[in-house]
């Protein structure tokens, strides 16, 4: 860690700077813009943005390392909220929606094609901190009474980032023409309707009466 990053008033500066890209990223995606386009999209000189990262590759590592970080804690505070684990899992899951709702079509493929240590980063994001949140609310519901128990939890959880894994790759939304955030709602519906036992069942029922 430098100096640089030391310090409080630069740590602030740097994070402005990767929101601000990420901002320009999920517009425009992650191929079209210059560091001259992003450094007057920010507001700053090329030379304050270099003082930050080395280049092009690491500010988009830098910017989906803080989007993976921020919604780890995110979804580790959304684990732990709801009154029982069905609601935890539709409040993560339309945390996620709103996430994947502005985000630029051509993105992932971006990511896959030119800058893959960020798509490794996501990759490793969702098959070890994602597949950990869903095992603990596997476990949480099956005790509360709203899953079932007649199923390994931990293969369950392998088998949904499986799943995710084909529903983000850039081909399987190039098929189906759809945003990732329609994608993402019928695969996580599927997964707690798979999931669930009778009493989880007539609770997603009352609560999509209620709504």
């Amino acid at each position: 860690m430098t100096s640089a990053q030391q310090d409080p008033k630069e740590d602030a500066r740097l994070l402005a700077l990767l929101e601000g890209s990420e901002l320009a990223f999920r517009k425009f995606g992650v191929r079209a813009p210059s560091m001259d386009d992003l450094a007057g999209h920010l507001g700053v000189s090329k030379k304050t943005l270099y003082k930050h990262v080395k280049d092009k590759a690491d500010l988009v590592f830098q910017v989906f390392n803080h989007i993976c970080t921020r919604q780890d804690d995110q979804i580790a505070a959304l684990s732990a909220s709801g009154k029982n684990a069905i609601e935890a899992v539709i409040c993560a899951m339309e945390y996620l929606q709103s996430e994947l709702r502005e985000m630029h079509p051509s993105l992932l493929f971006d990511l896959q094609k030119y800058y893959p240590s960020s798509m490794e980063r996501l990759h490793q994001h969702k098959m070890k901190n994602m597949q950990g949140y869903l095992v603990r609310n596997i476990e949480r519901g099956q005790k509360e009474g709203f899953y079932r128990k007649d199923f390994d939890a931990r293969l369950i959880s392998r088998l949904h980032m499986a799943m995710v894994q084909t529903m983000t790759d850039p081909a399987t939304l190039e098929e189906f023409g759809r945003p990732l955030s329609e994608l993402q709602k019928e695969l996580h519906t599927y997964h707690l309707r798979g999931i669930a036992n009778d009493n989880g069942l007539k609770y997603l029922r009352d609560r999509n009466n209620s709504h």
